[in-house]
C-alpha cells in the first residue's frame, strides 16, 4: 500500500493530526454538564477495550422498516448495522485541516477472510429520531455512493479515491436519493439540525478506527454473518485481497491512533474539569 517511508511520513502526519482534532472535540464538549461528559467518556472508552461493541445488527421491526422503504431486494445479503458513535475524516468539502467531515452513515466492501461483505452501518440515534423521509434518504444516499463505487472500481480497479473523486460522488448520489425517499427541502434543513445535535452529543471516533472496529465486528461475529459473504467478482477484486491478506498493520495503528485521540482528549478535559480526574 505505502512503501516504508511514505507510510512513517503518513504516520507521523495522521498522530499530529489526531491530537489536534482531540482538542477541538475536548473544547465542544466543554459546554456539557459532567455527567453527559462521564456518559460521553465511558463510552469511548468501552470502544478502546471493545471496538465490536461499536456496532450492532439492525433486526426485527426495525429491520422489516428498513427494507420495506428501499426494497427488500436492494438490501438483500447487506451486512445492515446501527452504529453506536459518529466517524469524522478530514473535510472532502473543504481546504482546511481543521474542517471536519462528520458521517451518520457508512456503507463498505469489507474482504475478510474468503468472503466480501456489503456493509451499511447507521448511526443509532439516527436511526431512532429521524423521519421516514429522512432515514429514507439516507439509505439511499449510501446504497447510490455504493453503486457509483463499484462502477468505477469496474473501471478502475481498487485504487484509492483522490479527495475530488469522492466528493463528486458524494454530490452525485444526492439527487437521486432526494428523489427516491421524497424528502423536502424543510426535511433536509431539519435532519442537518438533528445531526448536529447528535454530534455535540456523541462520540466522535476517527473513520480509521471505525472501519477497523467494523472489521473485528466481522470476526468476532462470523458464524451469524458469513453466509452474507460471496467470492471476488472481478480480477480487481483478486488481486486485492491478495494484498490484503499481507496487510494487517492498519489494525494496530488504528488502535493506536485511537488510544493517542482519548488519552488526548481526557487531557484536554481535564485542563478545565481537573476535578473529573480524567487522566
Amino acid at each position: 500500500m505505502f512503501g516504508e517511508k511514505d507510510r512513517e511520513l503518513f504516520e507521523r502526519n495522521y498522530r499530529t493530526w489526531i491530537e489536534s482534532v482531540a482538542s477541538s472535540v475536548a473544547e465542544s464538549m466543554k459546554h456539557l454538564e459532567r455527567s453527559e461528559i462521564e456518559a460521553i467518556l465511558g463510552r469511548y472508552e468501552r470502544y478502546q477495550n471493545d471496538p465490536p461493541s461499536m456496532y450492532t445488527a439492525i433486526t426485527g421491526d426495525r429491520r422489516t422498516q428498513v427494507d420495506e422503504m428501499v426494497g427488500r431486494d436492494r438490501l438483500q445479503n447487506i451486512l445492515l448495522l446501527s452504529m453506536d458513535a459518529v466517524s469524522f475524516t478530514p473535510s472532502i468539502f473543504a481546504q482546511h485541516p481543521g474542517v471536519l467531515d462528520y458521517a451518520f452513515a457508512m456503507n463498505r466492501r469489507f474482504f475478510f477472510k474468503i468472503y466480501w461483505f456489503p456493509i451499511i452501518a447507521i448511526n443509532r440515534t439516527y436511526i431512532e429520531r429521524a423521519s421516514e423521509h429522512e432515514l429514507h434518504f439516507a439509505l439511499e444516499h449510501e446504497l447510490t455512493q455504493n453503486k457509483m463505487y463499484t462502477e468505477h472500481m469496474d473501471l478502475h480497479g481498487h485504487k484509492y479515491l483522490r479527495v475530488d473523486e469522492k466528493r463528486t460522488i458524494s454530490e452525485q448520489a444526492i439527487p437521486p436519493a432526494i428523489e427516491r425517499s421524497g424528502i423536502t427541502d424543510e426535511e433536509r434543513v431539519k435532519e442537518h439540525g438533528l445531526m448536529n445535535e447528535i454530534v455535540t452529543s456523541s462520540p466522535l471516533v476517527p473513520k480509521t478506527f471505525a472501519e477497523t472496529s467494523l472489521f473485528e465486528y466481522l470476526e468476532v461475529n462470523w458464524d451469524s454473518i458469513k453466509d452474507l459473504g460471496v467470492k471476488g467478482e472481478t480480477e480487481s477484486e483478486k488481486e486485492f485481497e491478495e494484498m490484503l491478506s499481507q496487510e494487517h498493520g492498519w489494525i494496530d495503528f488504528s488502535h493506536e491512533i485511537y488510544g493517542l485521540y482519548l488519552s488526548k482528549l481526557k487531557q484536554e478535559l481535564d485542563l478545565t474539569y481537573r476535578e473529573y480526574g480524567y487522566v
